[in-house]
């Protein structure tokens, strides 16, 4: 007990370091929890995954409802009006690249199965969430490109988790439901968010029924959970459920005037933010702690195989990235970050464990391919990031991203190129 006590001790002024170092240093310190994680972890055997048992999957998923809450409540309607469709854009054109390149490398060149191969090409296409959110808080670009990718990562979830469990029970029982995977992508996806803005608007209503909740720490961070909770029991997206729910109480004040005297229109106090910024803190950095807990390097050919697929989700957000951004509306800096947040996450990880656990064959090579995939996409991440917020590199760059400048006009309304 007393070295788990000075572990989370440690993890607590070890993430402010790193936190501090990434300031200075624009490299994300998130790049070396995972990389301790794992050196700690896989590589000296000190710490195996299996040790936390039930309670790391827990804090995990409390880890990602927390960074969602918070982004939810630092977002507001002009950003989410004038940033969804280049989301949207972004999301569909960058996930249909990499899924149709994913799976023809593991089709064409490891000789998987079709099943694998299209499992595997699902399965990489989501964005973390967790490691976009709190990532682009920090850096130089717009609001507006923050908002996106923010809002990519959300969205991408949801198609690759409803598109993965879809093709999976199909593989495994012979049987396609085209209607079961429309359902899950769209009406599934809406009625998550009307639910999470339901959710936002009670809290708001019970807060100013109940006046001794404005003042109880914790309280909005468990009703996040409770919503999540709530709306994953009910198979449906809890991830973007609690999005909608910070996002409604960040933006209270415009409801109608009736509507706004019977709520309370504080979305946080000043000291329950305090207190939520240090939770996400340490939760987050336990999150990317056990990350690394999970990375396997099985073999060369595995991690060859997720090298080659690490550096194709960068060339195919760049295509995107390319086609879609307008060169007045954002800047060099912005092009080249939202071409760098292509990591991978937990929900990679999860998905990964589904076909080998339901006795798919080739479930052990895809779970293989994805938990190397992890760690290198986070690894250029970090490192695109870095130079990316380098003067020099940008200008080393600028035949790649021949259409943008530093000088674009950063509006506030982003639009697709014409």
């Amino acid at each position: 007990m007393s070295t788990v006590i000075i572990g989370i001790a440690i993890l607590f002024f070890l993430g402010h370091a790193l936190s501090w170092f990434f300031e200075k240093t624009k490299i994300p310190d998130l790049l070396i929890l995972v990389a301790l994680g794992y050196t700690l972890g896989p590589l000296l055997g000190f710490i195996d995954a299996s040790d936390f048992g039930k309670v790391g999957g827990v804090i995990s998923t409390t880890a990602l409802i927390v960074i969602l809450y918070e982004g939810g409540l630092h977002l507001s309607a002009k950003d989410l009006l004038s940033s969804s469709l280049p989301a949207l854009g972004l999301t569909f054109s960058g996930f249909l690249l990499i899924m149709i390149s994913g799976t023809l490398i593991a089709y064409a060149f490891a000789f998987q199965p079709l099943s694998i191969s299209l499992l595997l090409g699902v399965g990489i296409g989501s964005t973390s969430s967790a490691i976009v959110i709190p990532m682009v808080k920090q850096l130089s670009i717009s609001d507006n490109t923050k908002t996106i990718l923010g809002l990519e990562s959300a969205f991408t979830d949801v198609l690759a988790i409803v598109i993965f469990l879809v093709l999976t029970d199909a593989f495994i029982s012979g049987h396609f439901s085209v209607q079961e995977l429309i359902v899950g992508i769209g009406p599934k996806t809406v009625i998550s968010g009307l639910v999470g803005i339901g959710s936002g608007l009670t809290w708001a209503w019970v807060k100013k029924k109940y006046s001794r909740l404005l003042t109880m720490a914790f309280a909005g961070e468990a009703w996040a959970m409770l919503t999540y909770g709530l709306i994953e029991a009910s198979h449906h997206n809890g991830a973007i459920g609690v999005l909608t729910l910070g996002f409604t109480l960040a933006n209270l004040d415009l409801l109608p005037t009736w509507l706004k005297s019977n709520v309370s229109t504080v979305a946080v106090s000043f000291n329950d933010m305090s207190l939520l910024s240090e939770i996400t803190f340490l939760l987050r950095s336990f999150f990317f702690l056990y990350l690394g807990l999970l990375i396997k390097f099985s073999n060369w050919k595995i991690v060859l195989i997720a090298i080659i697929i690490s550096v194709l989700i960068f060339a195919t957000r760049y295509l995107s990235i390319r086609m879609l951004f307008h060169p007045k509306k954002y800047s060099l800096l912005d092009a080249m970050v939202s071409t760098a947040m292509g990591p991978r996450g937990l929900a990679c990880a999860v998905l990964a464990t589904i076909p080998l656990q339901r006795g798919l064959e080739g479930g052990q090579w895809l779970q293989d391919v994805i938990f190397a995939v992890i760690p290198i996409t986070i690894t250029l991440t970090a490192i695109f990031v870095a130079l990316s917020e380098n003067n020099k590199f940008r200008t080393k760059m600028v035949r790649l991203f021949s259409k943008f400048s530093d000088a674009a006009t950063q509006s506030s309304v982003p639009n697709f190129e014409k």
